[in-house]
């Protein structure tokens, strides 16, 4: 009972200071500037458009790709014992080429995939070309 008293206390006070609020009006020009405020923010990008791979970091990811390719060939064959003595011997052990020849896909599949493979990369082409002409 004593909870419903200060709610109804709680609402007078409420509702009598809202009452003493005087109401603002907007000026007669508030469309025209609002307006011109978003125009200057297109114009003025508040964001910068980068790539999500910079240049230096694929200039690094080439550099390592180099490097790694220009080591294998320096060794000679004496030399390449790392790679003799890795043990690769548990991968006959899964037998994919089993499981593979196992699957019996038909034509009609095989040309599904190609054209699904082939929509994907004209997608790629097409909505990369539209993505920059919005950009521009």
């Amino acid at each position: 009972m004593g909870e419903n008293k200060n709610i109804k206390e709680l609402d007078a006070f409420a509702k009598k200071y809202v009452k003493e609020i005087k109401q603002e009006e907007i000026s007669l020009d508030f469309t025209a500037s609002l307006m011109h405020k978003i125009a200057v923010t297109k114009i003025g990008s508040p964001f910068k458009v980068a790539p999500l791979i910079s240049k230096k970091v694929w200039f690094l990811i080439v550099a390592a790709v180099v490097a790694i390719i220009c080591f294998s060939f320096q060794f000679s064959e004496n030399e390449s014992k790392l790679l003799t003595t890795l043990d690769f011997s548990f991968v006959h052990k899964f037998q994919l080429s089993s499981i593979i020849e196992g699957l019996g896909l038909s034509t009609t599949t095989y040309y599904a995939f190609m054209f699904f493979g082939l929509m994907i990369a004209i997608q790629f082409v097409f909505l990369k070309n539209y993505f920059n002409k919005q950009l521009e």
